[in-house]
């Protein structure tokens, strides 16, 4: 049985040097996720695309890669400000998830976050497609029922049914849908930490936004003081907290 102990003096430096290159080899994935969030939460679309190619040049066989170039990919796609890029975005995401699949067919998470670039991708191209929202919906749905409980799933499923709904009214529906995700991401916080781990900010966000469709702007601040408890620098969330304050 090899034991540290028994190693030659000289040998140490090799050694250590063949344990660090393999401990740099791996990937740091909460970081890399940390990375993305909060060069989307802050929009600097430099850094997301820097975050996409650094993910694209990996060698790391994780799945988890995959699941980050995907990610990274749907961020991009939500950039406000230049709807050429965004199409580009979804466009890639949904190919990068179409990839995943391929080895994961029941990943919930993908699955569902290749709905939600579906649904990124029709609104960018202005043009509609035939059944194309159906489909949408119903891969959502198969998300749904392979991780019913899952925080990221229920987020993103609430957040294709406001962009699909057509009217205020329909979208003021919604407050259910948000609040589910909220208690899925609190429950979530109180146990082990874990990766993916991203989405509670944007889910307080979501609720703020249905508070407000339903008039009540006392509870949508409420719930955006939460949004930026979890993410000081959100742009998204303080511009509809300034709204409601100015407004």
């Amino acid at each position: 049985m090899f034991r540290f102990r028994h190693v030659a003096p000289l040998l140490w430096p090799a050694l250590l040097g063949v344990l660090t290159q393999s401990a740099a080899a791996a990937t740091d994935w909460r970081d890399l996720e940390s990375r993305i969030q909060y060069a989307w939460y802050t929009e600097d679309a430099r850094e997301l695309a820097s975050a996409e190619s650094g993910v694209r040049a990996l060698s790391d066989p994780d799945p988890q890669r995959a699941y980050y170039l995907t990610l990274v990919q749907m961020r991009e796609a939500q950039l406000p400000g230049d709807p050429a890029r965004a199409a580009r975005a979804a466009s890639a995401c949904v190919e990068s998830a179409d990839a995943a699949l391929a080895d994961r067919p029941t990943d919930a998470e993908l699955l569902a976050l290749q709905s939600w670039c579906m649904e990124l991708r029709s609104q960018v191209r202005g043009v509609g497609v035939p059944f194309a929202a159906a489909r949408t919906r119903a891969q959502m749905q198969r998300a749904q029922q392979l991780a019913a409980r899952n925080p990221r799933v229920r987020l993103l499923s609430a957040q294709l049914a406001y962009a699909q709904s057509k009217t205020t009214a329909e979208r003021a529906k919604q407050l259910a849908a948000f609040q589910s995700a909220v208690d899925a991401f609190e429950l979530e916080r109180q146990g082990l930490e874990h990766i993916p781990a991203w989405g509670a900010a944007e889910a307080w966000e979501g609720l703020a936004q249905v508070y407000l469709d339903r008039g009540d702007a006392i509870a949508a601040r409420s719930a955006l003081e939460h949004a930026l408890l979890l993410m000081p620098d959100y742009k998204s969330a303080h511009r509809l907290l300034n709204h409601i304050v100015m407004g």
